[in-house]
């Protein structure tokens, strides 16, 4: 693994990349609050295993990617942060992989950069939208800020023992590359252990969530014929709010593939990384083939 920073015009973005230059690409982005290492278990097996080359990013405002204006947080404005990104790493088509938040961001860039679009896999987003779940669809960034603060407050820690029993219990395995990945995201702050993402930044990027369904970048997928997986776990807080917008997501893309991971959780990357690795290097084998979904 190399680990470096790309110099983009609205500031650098620190990256994480396995594999040979050569290799068939593939762009990791992260969710909310992660980080391009959250790829480091995923990664080695799309590498060795299928033969691709794993990008995978500090989203803004992530690790250690700076952080951009709060304005610059809609997907589709991200999604020019992917596609300059490639461009700076001399990429011009790759696999877009998305967890979570990312996957919002992966539609984006599918709809707004077709041809650079080799494949688009959504790791349990990208078929859900804030009003969905009942958000406030007219908030105004400020309230969308002060909510994050919330969030945030939340998801800190008295100490990194602490922090990594959190995520030990919630992921229901361990292991060096997860509590690097883990770490990663977090930084020390006045005694506590807290999220990188301040939130300013995770407030601006639901508020541009919220100017920008993503149900808006589905027709766009559909026309340019962009090949398109979409991995899902079970929602046990809201079932029925993640099988309607399966409902809708197959609709839409009647030619998507579509699969659930049963006895997954949300976090499948860190969950299941060997399991959602085959699936990816498997789809990205078939779209390079040219062979229909199954």
């Amino acid at each position: 693994m190399k680990a470096f920073p790309v110099g983009l015009s609205g500031g650098p973005i620190h990256v994480y990349d396995w594999g040979e230059i050569a290799s068939p690409p593939l762009l990791y982005w992260d969710g909310l609050g992660g980080c391009g290492l959250h790829a480091n278990e995923l990664a080695p097996v799309l590498v060795h295993e299928y033969g691709l080359r794993v990008i995978s990013p500090d989203p803004p405002g992530h690790g250690e990617s700076a952080a951009l204006p709060v304005d610059s947080y809609r997907p589709s404005a991200l999604a020019d942060v992917a596609a300059e990104l490639l461009s700076e790493l001399g990429v011009d088509r790759a696999v877009f992989v998305g967890f979570s938040w990312g996957a919002r961001v992966g539609c984006s860039f599918a709809a707004r950069f077709p041809e650079r679009t080799a494949g688009l896999v959504l790791i349990d987003g990208g078929y859900v939208d804030p009003g969905d779940v009942g958000a406030d669809l007219a908030a105004e960034l400020a309230t969308c800020v002060a909510d994050a603060r919330q969030e945030i407050e939340e998801d800190s820690f008295a100490s990194w023992d602490a922090y990594f029993a959190f995520e030990r219990e919630a992921l229901k395995r361990w292991t060096t590359a997860l509590e690097a990945a883990h770490q990663a995201a977090m930084r020390e702050a006045e005694g506590r252990v807290v999220p990188i993402l301040e939130p300013e930044t995770l407030g601006a990027i639901k508020y541009g969530g919220r100017r920008e369904p993503v149900t808006d970048t589905y027709p766009l997928v559909a026309a340019a014929g962009v090949p398109v997986l979409l991995l899902t776990a079970p929602e046990l807080e809201v079932p029925e709010v993640a099988e309607r917008g399966v409902v809708r997501f197959r609709a839409a893309l009647p030619e998507a593939r579509v699969e659930s991971v049963l006895d997954g959780i949300h976090d499948l990357v860190s969950y299941a990384p060997a399991r959602v690795a085959d699936l990816i290097g498997e789809f990205f084998a078939d779209s390079a083939a040219g062979q229909p979904p199954p």
